[in-house]
C-alpha cells in the first residue's frame, strides 16, 4: 500500500521535504502510520507531530484526502490515500 505525505508550513522544513511517499502494509491507520512518520524523522519533525504522550499535537492538523483525523478514533488508510500535516493557525 502507499500513501503520499505532504507537509506544509513549518512541518516541510523539519521533514526535510515538501511531499514524500511511503509503502506499507495494509490495515494501517493514519495514526500509526503518523507515529512510525515521527519516528522514522526524528527530531525535530517528531516533537512538531507528537505531544509526550504519542498523540498528534493540539497545534498540528492532519487530514486523509482532506478529511480531518480524529486521534481518538482509527482512521484506516488505503492504497492511494494522501495524508498531509498542517499547523494550525492562532492569532488575530
Amino acid at each position: 500500500m502507499k500513501v503520499k505525505i505532504r507537509y506544509c508550513g513549518q512541518l516541510k522544513q523539519a521533514a526535510g521535504c515538501p511531499v514524500e511517499e511511503v509503502e506499507s502494509g495494509s490495515g494501517l491507520s493514519a495514526q500509526e502510520l503518523i507515529a512510525s512518520v515521527a519516528a522514522s524523522h526524528g527530531e525535530p519533525l517528531s516533537g512538531y507531530l507528537l505531544d509526550g504522550s504519542g498523540g498528534l499535537r493540539a497545534t498540528v492538523l492532519a487530514f486523509v484526502n482532506e478529511e480531518q483525523v480524529d486521534w481518538e478514533t482509527a482512521r484506516p488508510l488505503s492504497d492511494g490515500d494522501e495524508l498531509v500535516f498542517m499547523s494550525a493557525i492562532a492569532g488575530g
